[in-house]
Formats: structure tokens, C-alpha cells, sequence
């Protein structure tokens, strides 16, 4: 996969996450059932994406510098 393709896999999942945190929040507000399980869900799927996008990000800054210094 290219850089530009897995920069939008990595939107597409943290947008999922950012809906399921937002349906979990409203369910537990309705007090309808699963409500915190898609808060935690949610949160998760925000998390993972965030991390690996964090390493993605720093070793692609690492091999900028090497660039630079060469």
C-alpha cells in the first residue's frame, strides 16, 4: 500500500471509532443497552489507529533526517 492509501485507511478507522463513541455515548444517555460497550469500543479503535499512525509518522520523520544528513 502506498503512504497516501494507508493515510486513509487510518482516517476511515479512527472515523469509526470517533461514531461508535459518539452512538455509545447517546445509548448511555437513552440508557438503551450496549451503550458502554460501544464507548469502549470506540475508544479503542481511536487508541490503535492514533498508536500506529504515531509510529507510522515517527519512522518516516527518522528516514527524513536521514535524507538530510546524507
Amino acid at each position: 500500500m502506498t503512504d497516501k492509501q494507508v493515510t486513509k485507511v487510518i482516517g476511515f478507522i479512527y472515523s469509526i471509532g470517533a461514531v461508535m463513541v459518539l452512538v455509545g455515548a447517546f445509548f448511555r444517555l437513552q440508557h438503551y443497552p450496549y451503550g458502554l460497550s460501544l464507548l469502549f469500543l470506540g475508544f479503542m479503535f481511536g487508541a490503535v489507529s492514533s498508536a500506529f499512525d504515531i509510529s507510522r509518522l515517527k519512522k518516516k520523520i527518522k528516514r527524513l533526517e536521514k535524507q538530510l544528513h546524507q
